[in-house]
């Protein structure tokens, strides 16, 4: 078995993930409570309540010496593993994460001065960020992920060091401290 080398994982998501689980859960034994004054009612609750909390669950990425595995740390991913999104060190040729541009002082003020003007929109929750991985059949293949850009950049990194090692083989090993 492959040792894992780095585990990257969203705490921030965890807590929030963790708190909708309560919620979930506050709101299921509230339903049951009150079974008697509607039982089909509350047994469709009871039923939603459950696949909430057995789909809920934060993303993580972890990187083995010969692999790059994303999972979702749910109740459901523990029978289901068919949402794991595996990439092999072998096929990789360069991990990196998406460049943003620069802006000027100019960009960012007509910016925040068309945040003020404009009405205001609902905020897309979902800001899932990819890591991209070129691999050596000139494909690239890309993760999404709720990491913080930290996170990924270490993962890109330990990536990009294992390609490197591959092709230059040596008696060390990695050490993750």
């Amino acid at each position: 078995m492959p040792k894992k080398l780095y585990t990257g994982f969203s705490f921030f998501q965890f807590i929030w993930l963790l708190f909708l689980r309560l919620a979930v859960v506050t709101g299921m034994v509230y339903a049951l409570v009150h079974y008697e004054e509607n039982p089909a009612l509350i047994i469709v609750v009871a039923v939603v309540c459950v696949i909430f909390i057995l789909i809920l669950g934060d993303d993580q990425v972890i990187v083995y010496e010969d692999r790059v595995v994303q999972t979702t740390n749910s109740f459901a991913a523990l029978f289901f593993r068919k949402n794991d999104k595996t990439i092999f060190i072998n096929d990789v040729k360069l991990a990196y994460l998406e460049n943003k541009p620069a802006s000027s002082a100019a960009e960012i003020g007509v910016a925040v001065a068309l945040n003020f003007l404009l009405p205001k929109q609902s905020a897309n929750r979902d800001n899932a960020k990819p890591i991209f991985f070129d691999l050596k059949d000139n494909t690239t293949v890309q993760i999404d992920t709720h990491l913080e850009t930290g996170k990924m950049k270490c993962i890109a990194e330990l990536v990009n060091a294992l390609v490197k090692e591959e092709k230059h083989p040596t008696n060390s090993k990695f050490r993750v401290v």
